[in-house]
């Protein structure tokens, strides 16, 4: 919802400002299909009927978040937060989501993993790892990483 949020407002903008141009509505299809999507179409003003839209079944987003764990504390003095990987890998380089009820939605990239306070280029399922998280988090939020559609 943020993401689309996010590009009808510099959609709606670009417009306003009379400068909206092809590279702009590009840019934006292509943060578009990033987000659970069922297809894009022109809608029903053109006379298509539900369904008429896709060939596929579900979502047809370029990426979907994969459950991988769980925000065990947060230090905001050093700006780093303290998570454990109940499900997967996590990847140096990885790019995650960190979303809470008070929290909200966080994206951000695994610049830096360190297990047991020494830095390692993958964690994995059932330890406790920690890694730089510049703003805010709060115990038992929930941890997914982004992975391309096309790969499990």
């Amino acid at each position: 919802m943020r993401v689309v949020t996010e590009c009808y407002k510099k959609a709606i903008k670009a417009y306003c400002e009379n400068n909206f141009t092809e590279e702009i509505k590009n840019t934006l299809d292509e943060q578009l299909k990033c987000v659970f999507n069922r297809g894009f179409w022109n809608g029903y003003y053109l006379g298509q009927r539900l369904g008429e839209w896709s060939d596929h079944y579900g979502n047809e987003a370029s990426e979907k978040k994969m459950y991988i764990g769980k925000v065990i504390n947060y230090f905001s003095k050093l700006q780093v937060g303290e998570f454990l990987l109940e499900t997967q890998k996590l990847h140096k380089g990885d790019k995650i989501l960190i979303t809470g009820p008070t929290t909200g939605v966080l994206f951000l990239t695994a610049k830096e993993i360190r297990v047991n306070l020494l830095s390692v280029e993958t964690a994995v399922q059932g330890e406790r790892f920690s890694m730089p998280v510049s703003e805010k988090i709060r115990p038992s939020d929930r941890v997914f990483k982004i992975i391309n559609n096309n790969v499990i």
